[in-house]
C-alpha cells in the first residue's frame, strides 16, 4: 500500500493587490486551505503542488519552502538584526539542504519598521551559512549572486526570523523571453493577472490589438495563455542543485506541460496587432516573440510602427476584440494634463475602431483612467514595483454623432423679444445661411454672427455644441446701462434661437487689446472642451483667456496645410496652440516643428498633439516644441523646411522678448530670416490681422509673393473680410 505524499508548508508570493487572484489559480492548480497574508500565501501540500506552481502560475513571484526559523526575544538595534541572523543561519545544518560544491546567495526581506543595514546583515546570514557547512563537513560553497544553483530567502521578522528555500529561483515573472526590453515595461506576471482578470480565455476574442505594445509582454502572455503554454516551460528554477528535488516528478509535470501545448497550438488563433510609435519597440516585440518560442505563428501578427493616430481600418467588422495596452505617458509626457489628453485621444479611438469591445487599459494616474469611454468600468490597483499602478477595464462606449451641431439645428419656436427682433432675425437668418455649408464641410467650429448690427456689438462663435459670446465693448459715448440691457437682450435671443441652455453659453467682454493682453489669463474655471476640425480635435477654453485656443478665421488656411503637407518638414512660428501644425502632422508630414514665447501655449500645444495620439517631448521626435523668440530661433538654426507658417501678432511687449515687437515695422527682416530656412522649392505661408498692414515691396521684389486672403476667409466670415490678410511665398524659380 502506497503511503501518502509527505505534506510541508509553503509560501507563494505576489505582487501587492494579486492575492485574490492567486488564490483563485492556486485553487485551479489543485492547492486548498490557502491562508492569505499582504503580498503571500500560505498551503500545505505536496511537493507536487510545489512544482505545478513553478511551472504553470502566471501571477506567482516566488514559491519558498520554509526550512528554519530562529526566534526572537526582543527587540534589537540594526547591529543585533544582522547578528541573530548569523545565529539563525549557523544554527542549522544545511549540508542537508544542499552540497558543499554547489553555489548559493541570499535574499533578505525585512518586515517593515525593523531597521537593519540589509547589506550587512545579507553577508551575516551568509557567514552563518558558511560556518554551519565548516562544522558540519569540513567545506565551504561559494557565493553567486548571479546565476546560483541554490538561493535561499530569508524573511527578518519581529518575532523571528525565516530562513526558506526558494523553490523558484529568479522571480517567476521572469519567463525566459523578454531579451530586449524597452523604457518603463510591465511585469510579464502583472500583464497575466490582468489578462486574467479580463477573462480573456473566457471571452475566445477573434482579435487582439495592443497599440503601444512596448516590447510585446501582452501580446506574448495572450499568446502563452492561448495556446496552453506554460510560463516556466523553458526557465531555470531555484530547486536543481536542492538535495531533495524529485527530478522524475518534475520532468512528468514538464512531458505533460509540452503535451498540452502542443495540443493547444492546433486551434486557430485570433488576429493579432501589436503596435507602437518607437521602431524600437516593434523590433523589441518581433525579437522576444521569437525568443518566447512562437516563430511559427509570427506571421499571423501584424507588428508594425504606429501612433494611435495612425490606425488602420481594422477587418473587425462581425468579430469579437479584445485591446489591451499600457500606455507609455506617464512617463513620457511628464504632466498631468497631457497625460489626460492623451487618454481622451485613445479613449476617442478606442470609441471610433472598436465600440461595444472589451478593453483594459493601464493608467498610471486614477484621473487618466477616469477619462476613458467605459461602460460599468471596473478598476483594479496593482504595484508594478514601487509604483501603483490602475487598470481600467469594461466595454467601450459607442461614440457621439461626429455630425456638427448645425446638422440637428432647427429654427425653434419662441415668443418675439422685446427690443431684440432685428438682432433675432439676423441671428437666426445667419444661422440658416451657414448650415448648408457647415453640415456638408463637416464645419463643428465657426463664427454666427459678427457685430451685423450696430446696436448689437457682440460675436457669437460656435465650438462643437457651446457658443462663446463676446461682448465688444461699447465707446465711451454709450451710456453703460443702456449697452448692458442690449447684450442681456442679445442673450436672451441667442438661447431662444439656438435652443441651447445657460451652461453651454459662456460670454465675454472684449476690449480693445494691447501689447500681450490678449493672452492674459482672465478666469481661474477652466472651462475646456474637445472640438473637432478636419481629422483634428482640439482642447478648447472657453472661460480662461480672451481667446480660446483656436482662431475661427484660420480654418481654411489650417485645412490647406494639412492638405499640403504630406511628407514635408513643417515650421509654425508663433504656433500659439499649434492647431497648424497639428493638421500638418495628421496630414502625414515628415515631421513639425512649432516655435511659440509662451510656455503656457506650449504646453497645450502638447495637449493638442496627445489628444490625437501623436506622440512628443523627446529630443528626437517627429513633433517638436521650442520655447523661444522666432527671430533669435530662426537666426540660430540652420534646418530648412518644405513649408513654413507665421502667423505673427500685431504688437509684443513681453517680458522674454528684449524689446518690442511691431508686425508692420518688423515683418520685412522677419520673412527674410524665415525664407532662409525654405526650401528652394518650399511654400511660405504668412498671415496678420493688423487691418492696416502693407507689405514691403522689398518682399515682393526678392521673392514670388501672392496675397491670398480671399482664399483664406471662410463664408462665416465674408462679412468681415479685412478679419486678416495672408499672402503665399516662394522662391523663384530657377
Amino acid at each position: 500500500m502506497n503511503s501518502k505524499p509527505r505534506l510541508s508548508t509553503y509560501w507563494v508570493t505576489c505582487a501587492d493587490g494579486l492575492e485574490a487572484l492567486l488564490v483563485e489559480e492556486l485553487n485551479g492548480l489543485g492547492v486548498e486551505n490557502i491562508e492569505r497574508f499582504p503580498g503571500r500565501l500560505v498551503f500545505k501540500g505536496t511537493l507536487e503542488n510545489a512544482y505545478r506552481i513553478c511551472m504553470w502560475s502566471r501571477l506567482a513571484s516566488r514559491v519558498l519552502m520554509p526550512i528554519h526559523s530562529h526566534p526572537i526575544e526582543f527587540t534589537h538595534d540594526a547591529r543585533d538584526v544582522a547578528e541573530e541572523l548569523y545565529e539563525g543561519a549557523n544554527a542549522f545544518d544545511w549540508s542537508l539542504i544542499f552540497a558543499p560544491q554547489s553555489t548559493f546567495a541570499i535574499r533578505l526581506h525585512v518586515e517593515r519598521d525593523i531597521k537593519v543595514n540589509t547589506q550587512f546583515a545579507t553577508l551575516r546570514a551568509k557567514d552563518g551559512v558558511v560556518d554551519a557547512f565548516m562544522d558540519a563537513v569540513g567545506r565551504r560553497p561559494n557565493i553567486d549572486t548571479k546565476q546560483p544553483e541554490i538561493t535561499m530567502y530569508i524573511l527578518a521578522g519581529k518575532t523571528e526570523h525565516t530562513f526558506c528555500l526558494d523553490l523558484s529561483g529568479d522571480s517567476l515573472h521572469k519567463r525566459g523571453y523578454r531579451r530586449f526590453m524597452t523604457d518603463a515595461p510591465i511585469k510579464e506576471n502583472l500583464a497575466a493577472a490582468i489578462l486574467q482578470r479580463a477573462e480573456l480565455l473566457k471571452r475566445q476574442p477573434e482579435l487582439i490589438l495592443d497599440p503601444m505594445c512596448g516590447s510585446g509582454t501582452f501580446i506574448i502572455e495572450s499568446l502563452m495563455m492561448l495556446t496552453d503554454r506554460a510560463p516556466g516551460l523553458v526557465r531555470n528554477f531555484g530547486f536543481n542543485g536542492w538535495n531533495g528535488h524529485d527530478h522524475e516528478l518534475w520532468m512528468s509535470i514538464k512531458a505533460e506541460a509540452l503535451d498540452r501545448h502542443e495540443k493547444a497550438l492546433e486551434n486557430p488563433l485570433p488576429d493579432f496587432y501589436a503596435y507602437d510609435a518607437d521602431w524600437e519597440a516593434v523590433k523589441a516585440t518581433k525579437q522576444n516573440i521569437i525568443a518566447a518560442g512562437f516563430e511559427s505563428v509570427l506571421d499571423q501578427i501584424k507588428i508594425e510602427e504606429r501612433t494611435l493616430a495612425d490606425w488602420p481600418a481594422f477587418e473587425n467588422e462581425n468579430k469579437s476584440a479584445f485591446i489591451v495596452t499600457n500606455p507609455p505617458y506617464g512617463e513620457r509626457l511628464g504632466e498631468k494634463a497631457s497625460n489626460r489628453a492623451f487618454y481622451l485621444g485613445l479613449s476617442g479611438q478606442l470609441q471610433q475602431h472598436f465600440p461595444q469591445q472589451f478593453a483594459a487599459i493601464i493608467a498610471s494616474q486614477i484621473e487618466q483612467a477616469d477619462v476613458l469611454a467605459i461602460h460599468d468600468p471596473q478598476t483594479l490597483r496593482l504595484m508594478n514595483g514601487k509604483l501603483p499602478i490602475y487598470i481600467r477595464s469594461g466595454v467601450i462606449k459607442t461614440p457621439a454623432s461626429t455630425a456638427p451641431w448645425l446638422a440637428t439645428w432647427q429654427p425653434q419656436q419662441f415668443e418675439a423679444i422685446e427690443g431684440a427682433e432685428d438682432f433675432t432675425n439676423r441671428f437666426q437668418k445667419n444661422i440658416q445661411a451657414l448650415k448648408k455649408w457647415a453640415v456638408k464641410d463637416g464645419v463643428h467650429c465657426l463664427r454666427l454672427y459678427d457685430a451685423d448690427l450696430p446696436d448689437f456689438n457682440v460675436a457669437v462663435d460656435l465650438y462643437g455644441e457651446r457658443l462663446h459670446v463676446q461682448e465688444y465693448a461699447p465707446p465711451k459715448i454709450i451710456d453703460p446701462e443702456k449697452a448692458k440691457k442690449r447684450f442681456n437682450l442679445a442673450l436672451a435671443a441667442i438661447r431662444a434661437v439656438t435652443g441651447l441652455g445657460r451652461d453651454a453659453i459662456f460670454i465675454k467682454t472684449r476690449a480693445r487689446q494691447e501689447g500681450k493682453s490678449q493672452y492674459t489669463k482672465q478666469s481661474t474655471v477652466s472651462k475646456r472642451f474637445i472640438v473637432r476640425e478636419g481629422k483634428a480635435r482640439i482642447l478648447v477654453n472657453l472661460t480662461d483667456y480672451l481667446d480660446t485656443g483656436l482662431f475661427l478665421d484660420h480654418r481654411q488656411m489650417r485645412l490647406r496645410i494639412a492638405n499640403e503637407a504630406k511628407g514635408k518638414h513643417v515650421l509654425n512660428l508663433y504656433s500659439y496652440t499649434s492647431t497648424a501644425s497639428l493638421h500638418a502632422a495628421l496630414g502625414g508630414a515628415a515631421s513639425t516643428t512649432s516655435v511659440d514665447l509662451s510656455n503656457t501655449y506650449l504646453n497645450w500645444s502638447k495637449e493638442n498633439f496627445a489628444l490625437n495620439g501623436l506622440t512628443v517631448d523627446h529630443p528626437d521626435e517627429q513633433h517638436q516644441f521650442f520655447a523661444a523668440d522666432c527671430f533669435e530661433w530662426l537666426k540660430e538654426g540652420h534646418e530648412q523646411y518644405d513649408l513654413i507658417f507665421i502667423d505673427p501678432p500685431t504688437f509684443s511687449n513681453s517680458k522674454k522678448f528684449h524689446g518690442t515687437f511691431d508686425i508692420q515695422r518688423d515683418h520685412l527682416s522677419l520673412l527674410k530670416r524665415a525664407m532662409n530656412r525654405l526650401t528652394s522649392e518650399g511654400t511660405l505661408y504668412f498671415s496678420n490681422n493688423f487691418r492696416g498692414f502693407e507689405m514691403e515691396p522689398e518682399i515682393e521684389a526678392m521673392y514670388d509673393t501672392e496675397e491670398i486672403s480671399a482664399d483664406t476667409i471662410g463664408p462665416d466670415f465674408k462679412r468681415n473680410t479685412k478679419i486678416h490678410r495672408a499672402w503665399k511665398i516662394k522662391h523663384f524659380a530657377v
